[in-house]
């Protein structure tokens, strides 16, 4: 399963207006010549008060802009790395998934670590987080779903190709089977 392109409709329907508007704000704002920052930062303003959550649709408009020019391709951050996010429900409370995905992933066979883990929490999600000796980064996040469950998602970062986003997909897509 290959990275996926943003889904404009989606996005077009949250902020309430056609895509082709909301494009046409985004190359009044600059276009292909402006940075995903001055886009985004352009385009804020515009959807507050007026979008819930407007500063994720904002961004997820960017990108699919940055994807429709050519700047980007599906899983490109705007770094120019790549990133890939898995997720499964587990039949856990939300610290009880974090404390497991980090007792599968900490084993002597496990993946090597660039120093410990951090461990957070907000009222909504719970977190770990490590870099591994390689430069990638890694983060389980957790957060109810239902009663005794939770979604549990875990995201590859820092990738250098597009390649490595299938083979991380994969490993965590069987990881996650043994939470």
């Amino acid at each position: 399963m290959a990275a996926k392109e943003m889904n404009v409709e989606a996005i077009a329907n949250a902020l309430g207006e056609p895509w082709a508007d909301v494009r046409a704000r985004l190359e009044a704002a600059g276009g292909a010549s402006a940075s995903h920052t001055e886009l985004a930062d352009a385009l804020y303003p515009q959807y507050e008060g007026k979008v819930n959550n407007h500063g994720w649709w904002v961004q997820g408009a960017v990108v699919a802009y940055e994807q429709e020019i050519g700047r980007r391709i599906p899983g490109q951050r705007a770094d120019g790395t790549f990133a890939v996010a898995i997720s499964r429900t587990v039949p856990l409370e939300r610290q009880q998934a974090v404390k497991r995905f980090s007792s599968l992933v900490e084993t002597p066979a496990g993946l090597p670590l660039a120093g410990d883990p951090r461990v957070s929490e907000t009222p909504k999600r719970s977190y770990w987080r490590a870099e591994l000796s390689t430069g990638v980064k890694l983060e389980a996040a957790a957060e109810p779903k239902g009663e005794g469950t939770s979604n549990l998602t875990v995201t590859v970062s820092n990738l250098p190709t597009p390649e490595s986003l299938e083979e991380w997909r994969a490993y965590f897509k069987e990881f996650l089977k043994e939470i």
